[in-house]
């Protein structure tokens, strides 16, 4: 089922009707990587963090534009002032840090209302599976609607179907299930990856011809240098992505992430923890991210999982276990893997664990 979301104008409005309190609320959850304690809470974020990630996008996008406004003219009256090559240089450089400090400032703002997205979205499929209450409470909204132009209470207004009912697992019944993984999306990316690299040396190739090497090239050099270091890290990552496309498989007995080569019984499983995907890099601020969840199992003894694993791959998978508590992570996300409410579900038929959507206290069983 599609969430409907506010957006554009009605997002700031319904951001505004927001208490103080409910909307630092949101911030500190979206800080987490949890879901709010409240769905209004939940949805009004949700709107207004991608409504504002959205602009920010789209600031960046035309940020190069704007520095090419800017250098046309300034290279033009440098060389009418017959400037020499090191000050053109300079100029140029000084330019391209602006740019690059510039869009540095927008990326750190924008992954913050992405987070607050992805938060608020959380809380919104907490409340679909039923471990947030379907109605927000009247007290997360501000005590007046003329600051918001509504005059309906927006508590009256927030589209939220009733919660899904949570059958007895029934492990024998369900049988044997594998969570696929589509390779395409996963090889897309790594060519999209590959592609940025190749445009990265080409532009490093063309500044570099010339009989003195500037200063500019020199940056456009470390830059391709960090990012180039940084693939053969994600090819390594995502080889067994490729090699087996199941991400999880399910048997009323255990349950097996063939991938990670780990394996184990219901019994071991504690609870299941969904959490935004905790990304960094590049990738932090990408829209399609603010969807994607991490569905762990928490187990008693996570190092025991990892044991026969190679030295490099524990080490890449202990980041998992300091992010989400467990290396046992199955991403979900729909058109590569399953969406989450599904993905829940589907576990729920396996094991009576408790649902946490929050590592500080808002840890359900659905009944």
């Amino acid at each position: 089922m599609e969430l409907e979301l506010p957006h554009g104008r009605q997002a700031r409005q319904a951001w505004r009707a927001l208490s103080v309190p409910a909307r630092k609320d949101a911030f500190a959850a979206a800080r987490r990587g949890v879901a709010p304690s409240d769905v209004g809470i939940a949805w009004a974020a949700a709107g207004y963090g991608r409504t504002v990630a959205r602009r920010l996008r789209v600031a960046s996008l035309l940020t190069p534009a704007a520095l090419a406004v800017v250098a046309i003219p300034v290279g033009a009256a440098l060389a009418v002032a017959r400037a020499s090559a090191g000050t053109v240089d300079v100029v140029m450089a000084l330019l391209l840090i602006v740019t690059l400090g510039g869009l540095a400032a927008l990326r750190v703002r924008g992954v913050r209302y992405q987070r607050l997205h992805a938060s608020g979205l959380l809380g919104l499929e907490a409340a679909r599976l039923g471990s947030l209450a379907p109605t927000p409470a009247q007290s997360v909204w501000g005590s007046g609607t003329a600051e918001s132009g509504f005059t309906v209470p927006y508590h009256a207004q927030v589209p939220i179907a009733a919660p899904l009912p949570r059958t007895a697992p029934d492990p024998t019944g369900t049988g044997v299930r594998e969570v696929p993984l589509r390779r395409g999306r996963v090889l897309g990316g790594l060519a999209m990856l590959l592609a940025v690299a190749l445009v990265f040396w080409m532009l490093v190739v063309v500044i570099w011809h010339g009989s003195r090497p500037p200063i500019l090239a020199t940056l456009i050099t470390v830059l391709a240098v960090v990012y180039t270091l940084m693939l053969p890290i994600i090819l390594y990552a995502t080889a067994p992505a490729l090699r087996r496309p199941v991400a999880a498989r399910f048997t009323p007995d255990r349950w097996e992430l063939p991938q990670q080569r780990m394996s184990g019984t219901w019994a071991d499983v504690r609870a299941i923890r969904v959490r935004p995907l905790s990304s960094g890099g590049l990738a932090a601020g990408s829209p399609q991210l603010a969807g994607v969840r991490v569905v762990t199992l928490i187990v008693d003894d996570p190092e025991r999982h990892i044991a026969q694993l190679s030295p490099m791959r524990r080490a890449l998978i202990r980041g998992s276990i300091k992010k989400y508590g467990s290396p046992i992570v199955i991403v979900a996300m729909p058109g590569r893997t399953m969406p989450v409410v599904e993905l829940v579900q589907l576990l729920q038929r396996y094991t009576s664990a408790p649902v946490d959507w929050d590592a500080v206290g808002a840890t359900a069983t659905i009944s």
